[in-house]
């Protein structure tokens, strides 16, 4: 049965070591300052190429400093909006051809469809923007349909400052009502989101005691 061993355990994938190591470094490194403007720098990348999603980022640089939570909030909004704005003002290049093939694919209704994505554009991207993520396909289509990019950039901004404050108010106001909810009673939803808090409240403390342990073995 030795024989098999190695087999049995499959060696990490090179996403999976890429991602163990930068959660690593933002563990270890994640209770400087300077640690927050260089993350930021990376969400500003994944705004228009896929990479590790700031939330990750925003949820640790929280726990590990939560003095400077509102300013986390801030600046990693702010990336947010600058990835959001660069990807349309590229997309914004293209514009003429997709008008073009708008008129091609859905003839007279073409100019109609691009006239509606305009007009609802700047208030749904506010919704797509408060998921975690970046809202990439839907930057593009908005840009495409003639969406300027500031006002692509704007809305990305308020989305994902409502979901980053959303984030930074559960870090610091759950972890005292999961003790009350202790031992209550209630229907079955309410136990759902009691087991979904709690799960949230000991992975913060997860990344604490990892982020201690990593810098007490330094």
């Amino acid at each position: 049965m030795t024989h098999r061993e190695p087999f049995m355990h499959a060696s990490p994938t090179f996403f999976q070591r890429l991602f163990q190591r930068v959660e690593t470094a933002l563990l270890r490194h994640g209770s400087e300052p300077k640690t927050i403007f260089l993350l930021a720098v990376f969400s500003v990348l994944d705004g228009f190429l896929p990479m590790l999603p700031a939330e990750m980022f925003v949820l640790a640089l929280c726990v590990l400093q939560p003095q400077k939570g509102k300013v986390i909030v801030v600046v990693f909004a702010l990336a947010s909006a600058l990835g959001a704005f660069l990807l349309a003002l590229g997309m914004g290049t293209l514009t003429e051809s997709a008008e073009s093939l708008s008129q091609k694919l859905m003839g007279s209704q073409g100019p109609q469809v691009l006239a509606t994505l305009r007009d609802w554009g700047p208030v749904s991207m506010v919704f797509f923007s408060v998921f975690p993520d970046s809202p990439r396909s839907a930057i593009a289509l908005f840009a495409l349909s003639g969406v300027s990019p500031e006002s692509i950039c704007t809305m990305v901004f308020i989305g994902k400052l409502m979901l980053y404050t959303g984030l930074l108010f559960l870090i610091h106001h759950l972890p005292s009502r999961v003790g009350r909810w202790r031992g209550t009673v209630g229907p079955f939803w309410v136990r759902w989101l009691q087991r979904r808090a709690s799960r949230f409240v000991a992975y913060c403390r997860r990344i604490r005691w990892r982020a201690r342990f990593l810098n007490q073995g330094t």
